[in-house]
């Protein structure tokens, strides 16, 4: 009986494990020294930038079961922490962490606040433009939407997307605008 509990146990473990999404995983660092000097002495202090991306893999439905399958896109979660080292520990020490999104519709941002979190898309220019904020209510899972495009209510759907529900002047009916998840 006990032999039994251990194979079922390894069974569970391995089925579980092997259910997995797999990830592509892209990671650059950049190291940079910057030397000044403050009219007593030359300091030198290291600059470390590690810009991370990861994406789901996603094979087309139609190439099942082929053994060369076509891969779909999905969204990339891209996330640039930029670090210094001005101490005497050998440890960097970050100072602010950036996480965007990229997929068919452009890139978007999602930057934390102190009452929720602002949302930013990519003009074409590399450069976030904001187009509104997110306030967290009390209800807990949803969230009030104030900005130049959308009015609404937002909120995490069971897939992670983060949906907005607004009223569109122009048409008179409630539109729904969705952020793809990409690892939010």
């Amino acid at each position: 009986m006990k032999y039994l509990a251990y194979i079922m146990a390894m069974f569970v473990f391995t089925t579980t494990w092997a259910q997995e999404t797999p990830k592509e995983v892209k990671q650059e660092t950049q190291v940079k020294t910057v030397k000044y000097d403050d009219g007593e002495a030359t300091t030198e202090k290291k600059v470390k930038v590690v810009t991370r991306e990861t994406a789901d893999v996603k094979l087309d439905k139609k190439d099942k079961e082929k053994v060369n399958q076509q891969r779909v896109k999905s969204t990339k979660k891209v996330e640039k922490m930029l670090m210094v080292d001005d101490d005497n520990d050998a440890e960097f020490d970050l100072l602010t962490k950036t996480t965007h999104f990229v997929n068919d519709n452009g890139q978007y941002k999602f930057t934390p606040t102190n009452r929720g979190f602002d949302i930013a898309f990519d003009n074409d220019n590399n450069q976030f433009v904001e187009i509104g904020s997110a306030w967290t209510t009390q209800s807990g899972g949803n969230y009030i939407i104030s900005g130049e495009v959308q009015n609404g209510i937002g909120y995490f759907n069971k897939n992670g997307d983060f949906v907005i529900e607004y009223y569109d002047e122009t048409s008179n009916q409630i539109k729904t605008k969705i952020y793809t998840k990409g690892s939010l």
